[in-house]
């Protein structure tokens, strides 16, 4: 009876677990206006649980090292600014396990090179690729599919 008991806790608690540490999905049928012959059928599409701030962040970490809140916070100030410095001198800025960021530039069409000055060229976005470990890492994600 324990033996039994305790395999069907297991499971409960697995499937919380997977529950807790799943990326929600709703099925989304597909609208296309554009085609002659639209397709017809339906894809997931991803429900955020909400967004994570950076105190919130920084208290998880925190309970799991020796940094505190106020040390991590400072942490994260400092490379958000110097990120910031190196995308605005030109660099591409590159975070171990995170990714890269970079900048992407726009500018009016004109006809000739010469008439394609600096004052006329703005950033059009601030661009960000992860790095393969955090791809790879949240590829092996498990999905939920949530009810209507």
């Amino acid at each position: 009876m324990y033996n039994e008991y305790s395999k069907n806790l297991k499971e409960v608690i697995k499937q919380i677990v997977d529950i807790v540490m799943s990326i929600p999905y709703r099925v989304t049928p597909m609208k296309d206006n554009i085609s002659k012959k639209p397709k017809k059928g339906y894809y997931a599409q991803v429900v955020t649980k909400g967004t994570i701030d950076t105190l919130s962040l920084c208290q998880e970490i925190s309970s799991g090292c020796t940094l505190t809140v106020a040390d991590l916070r400072a942490a994260i100030e400092a490379i958000s600014s110097s990120v910031a410095s190196k995308l605005m001198n030109g660099y591409n800025v590159y975070i171990d396990g995170l990714g890269t960021f970079s900048v992407s530039a726009e500018s009016k069409l004109v006809d000739s090179e010469d008439e394609l000055r600096a004052p006329s060229v703005k950033v059009k976005n601030v661009n960000f690729r992860s790095a393969v470990r955090l791809k790879n890492t949240v590829k092996n994600s498990s999905f939920i599919k949530l009810e209507k």
